[in-house]
């Protein structure tokens, strides 16, 4: 327990935490939600074979404009309040978090290749499958009072499970940057040279 609450006070400020059979979890509930919105999101991905897309369409890359806005406002305390609040802010920046990092590490792939792909294409329905993960994170955000009581070890897990995969979308966005910039480095190398005219 004190090694999880050390671990995670690197990056963490563990205010507000979540109290479960007398103990608060190691992280605040903002942070909580953060990391539960990206276990759940990576395993979505995972589950729907998403994580293989690339960037999304614009209309989804409205709709999580949005839900950071919101998360950022509800972070500064202009809207919302209380527990249900922070965890639902955090389950939308873990969510969106995930999201991108995964389909921009997908994205820098393609590019990486010798020959440019495009990325595969998005179902058609996404931006209906997005809409209905929404109230899917705030039934889940709402209903965590009820299921609070599961236990410390199974929550402190599934938050370890959401760090990891936040970590791992990262290393793998990283890891596409970096084949990116070496495959343009590698093209401007093998470009061939035109002698000058004069």
């Amino acid at each position: 327990m004190e090694t999880l609450i050390n671990i995670f006070s690197h990056v963490c400020g563990q205010q507000h935490p979540l109290v479960i059979d007398g103990a608060a979890l190691p992280v605040c509930q903002r942070c909580f939600g953060l990391y539960a919105g990206a276990a759940l999101t990576g395993l979505w991905l995972i589950a729907s074979g998403l994580w293989r897309r690339g960037l999304p369409e614009t209309r989804v890359v409205l709709v999580h404009s949005a839900l950071l806005v919101a998360a950022m406002l509800g972070g500064m305390h202009v809207i919302g309040g209380g527990p249900a609040w922070r965890i639902l802010c955090g389950l939308w920046t873990g969510h969106v978090a995930m999201f991108w990092l995964i389909g921009s590490a997908n994205h820098l792939r393609q590019f990486a290749r010798p020959v440019v792909a495009a990325d595969p294409p998005w179902p058609a329905d996404q931006v209906q499958r997005e809409a209905g993960q929404l109230p899917a994170l705030a039934l889940a955000a709402l209903g965590f009072t009820e299921f609070v009581h599961a236990g410390w070890m199974i929550w402190s897990g599934f938050i370890v499970l959401g760090a990891a995969a936040l970590s791992a979308g990262c290393v793998a966005a990283v890891a596409a940057a970096v084949a990116w910039i070496a495959a343009v480095v590698r093209r401007g190398l093998l470009r061939p040279t035109t002698p000058d005219a004069g």
